[in-house]
């Protein structure tokens, strides 16, 4: 992780570098190793250098190309460094003297904006044209590095993160409510909002282009829903799918010092182990492999959730001699001030606040192991282990009852739907025209759950209703889907993990890497159709067959999925007190009361010695509404001053 920043000045007026040098010094945390600074006049481009790769060494950003004419700040980490050299003619010995934004440069110069296209890993960056004055900004495929920016009255600026913005006097400041509405509303994320009124992200997989004029015209330069299917015969698939993924867990262990990963009991994380592992071991390198598992017994709501994966995980650890297993509990980390630390350096709220807890436990324990890369497979139930559901779409369009009777009994019988009806009238909606899909809606029951700490009167808003329409209603994509590849892109535009790395990488000097992520595996996997993956009578067949050497059967068969905070309760009762005095500080806050139903938050902490594991509605309300409604109220209250 590096941190990025600009400042531009289309007319010339003076204080690009002054405004610039403010924004670099507010993002200090993200990039402690160097800092550089390019002043062009109009414009004044920074870069902050956080060491994570052996050849970061040899990074001296801000970079020029074309005798000058062409300026880059990037914060990357390129995968496919010797496919670009061979195309770029670029000999062994000079790739290895080259920066990762040296080769993001090079590809620039020779291909503009199709470099793009071939780029694989990790990156944001910005480019500056002196020739056509334009300014282009860029994000991976999945955005794993975040990018952020404010345009002005004549002016225009980026930074990695939103703090950089706030350090200019001109750039708005508070929390945008719309944006908090539908965080908390669970709709997905869309468009440039960010958490901040004064802020817009550059989305996923975006590139955008600013022009002296101030016009800023933004593309996609990657769509998901473009790969070309390909058609296999036998274990094809699987044979591509296993290369794939081994060849991005070989990019991404490149560091400086030792590899740790979060290992679970499920498929993801198993399969990065039994990739990792032996490839360490060829180089005579330990992998460290931390697994949280619950205090004490614990019930669940759902005979499919697995409360304790220790057991599984410490299976596939000793499979491999190089793995050394660590065990860790969130119940250990301080809850309250964890989560505050990673909210205010991600300069937004986090969905699953109790995570914050294992995992800072697993990233402190990793540092102190000297072990700064840690691989983790958040991305993989989008791509490597995907279901195949979306075949029921296809069943009933094709009349095909029987299979859709099979496979939707199958769908439900591991969790992934309620009830084999339910997954077949899902399967039946997006096949409906506009109006009985309109009519469907009204009839089903309020959309209202028990997630969102959301004040009643926000409910039946004007606002809250258009969003709902817009977001979730008939119209909306998500509710049209037809095919896996179409949920796929949904899914993965209403997530943005870029902030979230930034913040650890800032927290803890660890760089998160996900080699579920990688462009080229993603590819692999959504060129196949759906039936290779709900198949056999099971869920997620290529990858069972691509897998099946390399991890234990009592993993590969299992049907529960991990709950990793099954321990909520007891978690949640020793921060009791200071959620307490969290809440009863937000009340105070006007812009809390405004945006967050803190009276019902507080009834629940109140509460929380009666709170119910084995109940849905007590996980839902005591766990789900309460961490999360407490973390949009620790974003609150800092974006609106109330510290």
């Amino acid at each position: 992780m590096s941190a990025i920043a600009g400042v531009w000045y289309p007319d010339g007026r003076p204080g690009a570098k002054a405004d610039c040098t403010r924004v670099s010094r507010a993002l200090a945390l993200y990039g402690p190793h160097r800092d550089g600074l390019w002043d062009g006049g109009e414009i004044a481009l920074a870069h902050r250098l956080m060491r994570f790769l052996p050849e970061d060494r040899f990074d001296r950003q801000p970079l020029a190309g074309r005798g000058g004419r062409l300026r880059l700040v990037a914060d990357c980490r390129i995968d496919n460094r010797e496919e670009l050299g061979r195309a770029l003619g670029i000999g062994p010995a000079d790739q290895a003297m080259m920066c990762d934004a040296a080769f993001i440069l090079a590809a620039l110069d020779r291909w503009g904006e199709g470099a793009l296209e071939r780029l694989c890993g990790d990156f944001a960056f910005a480019a500056w044209d002196s020739d056509a004055r334009t300014l282009l900004l860029a994000r991976d495929p999945v955005g794993n590095r975040p990018l952020h920016y404010h345009a002005g009255a004549g002016w225009f600026a980026f930074a990695s993160m939103p703090r950089g913005l706030l350090a200019l006097a001109d750039v708005p400041t508070g929390p945008d409510p719309e944006r908090l509405l539908t965080w908390q509303m669970l709709l997905p994320l869309e468009g440039r909002r960010s958490f901040y009124k004064g802020v817009s992200r550059l989305e996923i997989g975006h590139l955008a282009v600013i022009g002296a004029d101030g016009r800023i015209v933004e593309r996609r330069h990657w769509d998901p829903r473009r790969v070309p299917r390909r058609h296999v015969r036998g274990d094809e698939d699987a044979v591509a799918l296993r290369e794939a993924l081994d060849r991005a867990v070989g990019a991404q262990v490149r560091g400086l010092g030792g590899t740790a990963m979060m290992l679970s009991g499920g498929l993801d994380s198993t399969a990065l182990a039994g990739s990792a592992a032996p490839l360490l071991a060829a180089r005579d390198r330990q992998l460290q492999a931390y697994t949280n598992v619950p205090a004490g017994q614990n019930a669940t709501f759902h005979r499919q959730l697995l409360a304790d994966e220790g057991p599984l995980a410490a299976m596939m650890a000793a499979r491999h001699p190089n793995i050394d297993h660590h065990l860790v509990q969130a119940h250990d980390a301080e809850l309250l001030p964890v989560m505050e630390r990673m909210i205010a350096l991600a300069d937004q709220p986090v969905m699953n606040p109790l995570s914050t807890a294992w995992m800072h436990e697993i990233f402190v324990r990793a540092a102190r192991a000297g072990a700064p890369v840690v691989l983790t497979g958040v991305s993989g139930n989008m791509g490597l282990t995907y279901t195949g559901e979306h075949l029921l779409i296809r069943h009933v369009a094709r009349l095909r009852l029987w299979s859709l009777w099979r496979d939707a009994g199958l769908l439900a019988s591991l969790g992934i739907h309620r009830t084999r009806g339910r997954a077949i009238r899902l399967s039946v909606r997006p096949l409906l025209p506009a109006d009985l899909l309109a009519l469907w809606r009204r009839l089903q029951r309020s959309p209202v759950d028990a997630h969102p700490a959301v004040l009643p009167v926000q409910w039946d808003s004007p606002q809250a209703q258009a969003l709902f329409a817009e977001r979730a209603g008939p119209a909306h994509p998500l509710n049209r889907v037809r095919t896996w590849q179409e949920w796929h892109d949904i899914i993965m535009r209403s997530r943005d993990p870029g902030p979230i790395n930034a913040a650890v990488n800032a927290a803890y000097g660890i760089d998160r890497r996900d080699p579920t992520s990688d462009r080229r595996l993603l590819e692999v996997c959504l060129s196949l159709g759906e039936d290779r993956y709900l198949r056999n009578g099971r869920t997620k067949d290529v990858f069972r067959r691509a897998f099946a050497d390399r991890i234990p059967s009592p993993i590969l068969d299992n049907p529960q999925r991990g709950f990793q905070t099954a321990d909520w309760k007891q978690i949640l009762l020793k921060a009791k007190g200071p959620i307490q005095a969290e809440l009863a500080h937000q009340a105070r806050v006007g812009a809390c009361t405004d945006l967050i139903d803190i009276g019902d938050l507080q009834a629940l902490a109140d509460s929380l010695d009666q709170a119910d594991p084995a109940s849905r509605q007590s996980v839902e309300r005591h766990f789900l509404k309460l961490t999360r409604g407490l973390a949009a109220g620790l974003f609150t209250r800092r974006a609106a001053g109330g510290n």
